[in-house]
């Protein structure tokens, strides 16, 4: 079945250099050598020291030299060799028209190319209005574009994720989204609310070029050098470092604005975030646009590191549940709302990929197919079991600080997020506010630099861990379980030999063991190395005093 469908296909895959992306092209490339050619859209990226790395040299470099191929390296090397020359990198990007490729190429993937897995997209959940409908919903629209201009039967293999479905609970439907409702209007009625996307798309747009204009504009440049001005003092400056100042209170004062429209919208609209609303208004596009294109829709749920593919516990960057589970480690996450028995939706990223390598087989011009990969309705995983677990495994290989210290690791609470956010401020951000009121009105002599430095480090990290609150707790609050049958029935449906090699069966998940020997050790190994102190903390051994300061303060609290 999955074997027949890709005899002599030639794929296109974008997002080939992020988590999920990479992972299909190396299954692709290791268990299904009757493919054809494999298409690898990517952008040139510009690294610190101003140079630029092409499509090509990111794909021999970050795709097939790196760690994700290190087993099939190792295991068959000759079978490497040859997979590797299927792969041909495609410059482009599927936020520019006609998706950045170039005219010949472009030509040849119209002759050439039998599907397209859309994979590329943003996964912030607090990312800018613009940057996110750019990326998450024209850049599939795009791609869809190019089937439709294609002289060949294209398969159009769309990757979503199940939180399209926002703010429903209970069972989760394996369904097309309305095309005249948003997830608000369906939850409170399931009546035509009027909800138009490619409407609400526009109005979306509209707002971020008022927004643009309005930060380019006289007044706001007015308010934007009177700040700059009170931040250094009213001391004087240079006119190209005044103007650097207002161009970064221009940026942030932006962003700001663009972040916080998507937000509400978002919320508004039912969804949790920008990122499901900008991804749910593709679903929806696409459905609209799709004509005769054979359109196929994957909905994964939160996706994590690897069962046993392309290595136990493969992952690149902390993921949904991540920065808490790093956090937590650490020493800096003492607490997190959610109840005990809350199902965390989790999936290994190999049963996405085999599910998402057989939801193609099932393409037809007559419907659209969705297929949601979840385990909350077949083998659901509670918070407090992913706690647990979380919570033996760093006891008994602690992360420890450059002075061998282990950190204090507390029990949570599992309070409601009002409860909980009420508790942390009393615990750790008043007495912050009022050592920092306290110190502000103390002469220097009296207070050491280091001292204010850890404050401020200390203050940094609460923050943090607010803004994970508020960006994760609708995934740890809010109880629903998708339905999976369609994905299930097409398991059931694959050759014995085919089960085998593209296992999508979550009730082999045992996750205890997943969390503890699997998960954990392999974002120790593959993520937590890389963090950088300022997106979340110092690696374990390379903390300055101050955050060495600063943790032992949030033990000792």
């Amino acid at each position: 079945m999955i074997n027949a469908y890709y005899e002599d296909r030639c794929l296109l895959i974008t997002g080939g250099t992020g988590f999920l992306g990479l992972a299909l092209i190396v299954k692709v490339l290791r268990d299904l050598p009757q493919v054809r050619k494999v298409y690898a859209l990517l952008r040139s990226r510009t690294r610190a020291d101003g140079q630029v790395v092409c499509a090509r040299e990111r794909l021999q470099q970050e795709v097939l030299e790196g760690e994700a191929f290190a087993s099939f390296r190792a295991a068959d090397p000759k079978g490497f060799a040859r997979a590797r020359q299927k792969v041909v990198a495609v410059g482009g990007d599927i936020s520019l028209p006609d998706l950045g490729i170039d005219p010949s190429q472009r030509q040849e993937l119209l002759e050439e190319v039998d599907t397209i897995f859309t994979i590329a997209a943003t996964v912030v959940f607090d990312d800018p209005l613009d940057d996110s409908i750019r990326l998450n919903t024209h850049g599939p629209l795009a791609l869809l574009q190019l089937a439709h201009d294609s002289s060949r039967d294209v398969d159009f293999i769309h990757v979503s994720t199940a939180y399209v479905n926002g703010q429903r609970a209970g069972r989760v439907p394996e369904e097309q989204l309305p095309m005249d409702r948003d997830i608000r209007q369906l939850v409170a009625s399931g009546a035509n609310g009027g909800f138009d996307p490619q409407v609400e798309i526009a109005d979306c747009e509209s707002f971020c070029r008022r927004l643009y204009k309005e930060a380019a504009g006289e007044p706001r440049g007015r308010e934007f050098r009177r700040a700059a001005l009170a931040q250094t003092g009213n001391r004087e400056l240079t006119d190209a470092r005044l103007q650097q100042l207002i161009e970064d209170r221009r940026k942030r004062w932006l962003a700001r604005g663009l972040i916080d429209e998507g937000r509400r919208r978002a919320k508004d609209h039912g969804w949790n975030d920008v990122y499901t609303f900008t991804k749910a208004m593709a679903e929806q596009m696409l459905v609209k646009k799709r004509k005769n294109t054979a359109l196929v829709i994957v909905r994964p749920s939160i996706i994590e590191s690897g069962l046993q593919e392309p290595a136990p516990g493969w992952i690149t960057g902390l993921k949904v549940m991540d920065p808490l589970v790093a956090a937590y480690g650490k020493g800096v996450m003492p607490d997190f709302p959610g109840r005990r028995d809350l199902i965390i939706d989790l999936i290994p990223v190999d049963i996405v990929v085999n599910a998402t390598l057989a939801a193609a087989t099932q393409a037809t011009s007559r419907e659209v197919s969705v297929f949601q990969v979840a385990s909350s309705t077949e083998n659901p995983v509670r918070l407090s079991t992913l706690f647990d677990n979380v919570r033996a495994h760093f006891l008994q290989y602690p992360l420890r600080d450059r002075d061998g210290r282990a950190p204090s690791l507390r029990q949570w609470s599992y309070s409601g997020l009002r409860k909980f956010k009420l508790l942390f401020r009393l615990r750790y951000l008043y007495p912050l506010r009022l050592q920092e009121w306290i110190f502000n009105r103390l002469p220097a002599a009296i207070v050491s630099e280091q001292r204010r430095r850890i404050v401020a480090t200390l203050k940094i990290r609460l923050q943090r861990v607010l803004h994970y609150t508020d960006l994760y707790a609708p995934y740890t609050i809010r109880q629903c379980a998708f339905e999976t049958r369609r994905t299930r029935s097409l398991f059931k449906a694959l050759p014995p030999e085919e089960r085998k090699v593209f296992n999508m069966d979550v009730k082999r998940i045992d996750w205890p063991t997943y969390v503890r020997d699997v998960h954990v050790p392999g974002l120790r190994r593959y993520v937590i190395k890389d963090v950088d102190g300022a997106a979340l903390f110092p690696q374990a051994g390379e903390e300055s005093e101050e955050d060495l300061a600063a943790n032992r303060q949030i033990e000792e609290s």
